[in-house]
């Protein structure tokens, strides 16, 4: 009594002179009827709508009083958060009614029971802005349950559904009045004939086919004109069997999550993915999300139903899709994978189903961007190259990984990057992360095919991984994921340029820079002695080692020529070969012996990808330089 004196006083503080306009219990409103308890008052108000969108059930069709729901509510907190990724099935609950347009329903809960609120319409898009409007703009209901008699309407009508904020240990039975039976296919559960014949006999105007992965929400109307065609829909169990493999096997399994993981970070989600027809999405011709929409026509309704389409991969909206909800972009999927990592879930399907994407999708894309990997790296961008600007382009380096290392670098990349301690703050992050878990699956230094395809990795993570794992010797990147050939040719990763070499004269080899790291004592390099301009001191050779790597020193081969054998030579090292970046190691002075190896070893063992050589002079006081051979001594 106290506080409702003081709720009362309080109000007066402010000086008003009307009355409070909320509804007192049991007060009644115009017309003597309870506001929202009388099952039998229809609201039609929005009937000429709701025939545009979504439909309307018959009068003559049955609405159930008092029908049990039962419903496992344990669920796993498997949530977005948790798995790092876009977006995560939500604890929404299928209890197979629908509710008609303007009726109200009953939903008694039990006892003890909260956390749950009911959801009438499965079409949860939100149009207001758009235009032209197919359909209203908001044609749902939710409204939260408590414990006893709950009543809920949806002026448009809808599929009825059950949400719930915590997991509930014991099974609930919940009590639904007024609502219409939907003819669902729930797999394991509905038989395929008796089914066909519930659909056909049903005026409900929209059904669901569920399985435990996956349930999808489509009009009763195009299932009829299906029943009726030349390839119908008569198998629903291998249908909804199939698409449960796909979900439990190419999306949740290839994530690295499982039913029975003991780490929850590793766990599947509980509640089943969930895809729904509607006349106007939201955005574009379908969208990812909880559910993922797509548009109401012949081609979305077929990749649903369509057990062969299914089986041999012309699913790519739906696959593209779900894959948006699967991707990781604040771990590894970096910005311009946008429309790319989701699309390595449609290749995944394709290779446990033998099925060949390139008879839906074309290799045309392919060969213009295994050209772009083979060209000279060093000024390459993968981000921003024009010649690698395509999302399907930008998926031939995932797929040489599959294809070369297993798919299952995908399962690590995913579980590496649920476990990770911290979010990527940065794109270099994300490449780093990607360039790490891919080198530390295939246990080889993936270096020398990230530079292929342009996609720069820090230093910090080359010499991470350079200390770790061998460096590549085979060039991946020229592997063709359509015809299932290439990317066997040997990696050579050492590279050296001159500042000056002869390019003419003296053969295809000798004068060359390339010519000191052939192995063979006979060639050699020359400072260009020919035309213009002529070489001039000092001169500096670069040697890049492929990565960062630990040596305790270079060798030299003198020419075969006393005349052009070097002096005084200076070596720096660094790991990015930027001006502010080289090293002093040390200095060397050669003797004046030709055709001799001379080892020069470094005061400490040194970690580095490049190696400097400065040429100060030569023994003979002229500008000429030569060497037969330049390479490292390892520790």
């Amino acid at each position: 009594m106290l506080l409702v004196l003081m709720g009362f006083i309080s109000c007066k503080e402010y000086g008003y002179k009307f009355e409070d306009g909320y509804n007192k219990p049991g007060e009644v409103v115009a017309g003597g009827l309870p506001l929202d308890t009388m099952m039998l008052q229809i609201d039609r108000s929005m009937y000429s709508r709701a025939r545009i969108f979504p439909g309307m059930v018959e009068p003559s069709e049955p609405r159930v009083k008092n029908a049990k729901v039962i419903l496992d509510l344990n669920f796993s907190s498997s949530n977005s958060r948790l798995l790092r990724i876009n977006v995560a099935p939500e604890p929404q609950f299928s209890i197979g009614y629908y509710a008609p347009a303007g009726e109200l329903i009953k939903i008694i809960v039990p006892a003890g029971i909260n956390g749950l609120s009911a959801q009438i319409g499965g079409h949860t898009d939100d149009l207001t802005g758009k235009e032209p409007l197919q359909r209203d703009a908001r044609i749902t209901n939710a409204k939260q349950l408590f414990p006893g008699v709950n009543y809920i309407r949806n002026l448009y009508g809808g599929t009825v559904y059950i949400r719930a904020d915590i997991a509930i240990e014991q099974p609930v039975e919940l009590l639904i009045t007024g609502a219409v039976v939907a003819p669902d296919f729930i797999l394991g559960k509905t038989n395929d004939a008796e089914w066909i014949a519930q659909v056909k006999a049903s005026t409900v105007p929209w059904l669901e086919l569920r399985s435990s992965r996956v349930i999808f929400l489509i009009p009763r109307d195009f299932l009829i004109k299906n029943f009726n065609s030349s390839k119908p829909l008569v198998n629903p169990t291998a249908l909804m069997k199939e698409w449960n493999a796909k979900f439990e096997l190419d999306f949740n399994g290839w994530m690295g999550l499982s039913d029975n993981s003991t780490d929850i970070r590793d766990r599947s989600p509980q509640s089943a993915w969930r895809e729904v027809l509607d006349i106007q999405p939201s955005v574009g011709y379908g969208h990812n999300g909880f559910p993922v929409v797509a548009t109401m026509d012949s081609e979305w309704f077929n990749s649903v139903v369509s057990l062969e389409q299914l089986q041999n991969g012309a699913n790519w909206g739906t696959y593209h899709e779900f894959g948006h909800n699967c991707q990781m972009p604040s771990i590894w999927s970096w910005e311009v994978l946008g429309e790319t990592t989701n699309n390595l879930f449609n290749y995944k399907v394709a290779k446990r189903n033998g099925a060949n994407f390139s008879i839906q999708h074309g290799d045309d894309w392919v060969a213009p961007g295994l050209a772009y990997a083979a060209g000279p790296t060093g000024s390459k961008n993968f981000d921003g190259d024009a010649a690698i600007n395509d999302p399907f382009k930008r998926m031939i380096p995932f797929l040489q990984i599959f294809e070369k290392y297993g798919y299952d670098a995908m399962t690590y990349l995913y579980t590496e990057a649920r476990h990770t301690s911290r979010f990527a703050t940065t794109t270099q992050d994300k490449k780093d992360f990607v360039y790490e878990r891919f080198s530390e699956y295939a246990k080889v230094d993936l270096l020398p095919f990230f530079e292929a395809w342009g996609i720069q990795v820090s230093t910090v993570s080359t010499s991470k991984i350079s200390s770790k794992y061998p460096l590549l010797t085979k060039k991946i990147w020229t592997y063709n994921p359509m015809t299932k050939a290439g990317g066997d040719e040997a990696y050579v990763p050492l590279k050296i340029t001159a500042s000056s070499e002869e390019l003419s004269g003296e053969g295809a080899v000798n004068g060359r820079a390339n010519a000191m790291i052939d192995g063979n004592n006979a060639t050699f390099w020359h400072s260009q002695w020919a035309g213009t301009p002529l070489g001039k001191m000092p001169y500096t050779l670069v040697l890049d080692l492929g990565s960062a790597t630990p040596i305790k020193g270079l060798y030299f081969v003198t020419r075969n020529s006393a005349n052009q054998i070097p002096k005084d030579v200076e070596v720096y090292s660094s790991n990015t070969k930027t001006d502010a970046s080289w090293v002093k190691v040390g200095t060397k002075q050669f003797q004046k012996l030709a055709a001799t190896k001379i080892d020069y070893i470094f005061p400490a063992v040194t970690t580095a990808r490049y190696y400097k050589i400065v040429i100060l002079n030569n023994h003979s006081n002229t500008a000429d330089a030569a060497l037969a051979e330049l390479n490292i001594i390892k520790p």
